[in-house]
């Protein structure tokens, strides 16, 4: 083995999970828009939820399709809405692992530890 020194830490991780609450989708609202929704299916729904996330000029183009301009603002997530944590793994158990390898600053990925070897899986 070399002269080098190397050190052994011990580490966890924990997953924290968060969601807004529900908002309504008027689906006949969103056919009126532009462009208008044509889909059928939840994952329909999504991909064009996704599209119009954060665009703006969708909400001042299509705000009159909703019986209340909220309702359009709110679809493209323009703002971080309140979130909620429903799931939080550091209630039980977080994944355990050890690293082997020595300080570096330069790896602030992975907390100032430069990973030589690691039993994470």
């Amino acid at each position: 083995m070399s002269e080098e020194k190397l050190y052994v830490r011990m580490c966890e991780r924990y997953t924290i999970w968060e969601a807004s609450e529900p908002i309504e989708v008027d689906v006949e609202a969103l056919r009126k828009c532009t462009p208008a929704y044509e889909g059928e299916t939840a994952e329909d729904l999504l991909n064009y939820l996704e599209e119009i996330r954060g665009d703006y000029d969708w909400y001042e183009e299509n705000m009159e399709h909703f019986d209340d301009e909220d309702e359009a603002y709110q679809l493209i997530f323009d703002e971080q809405p309140e979130m909620e944590v429903y799931s939080d793994s550091r209630e039980k158990e977080g994944v355990m692992w050890l690293d082997v390898g020595k300080p570096n600053d330069e790896w602030r990925k992975y907390g100032g530890f430069e990973v030589m070897e690691t039993s994470v899986y």
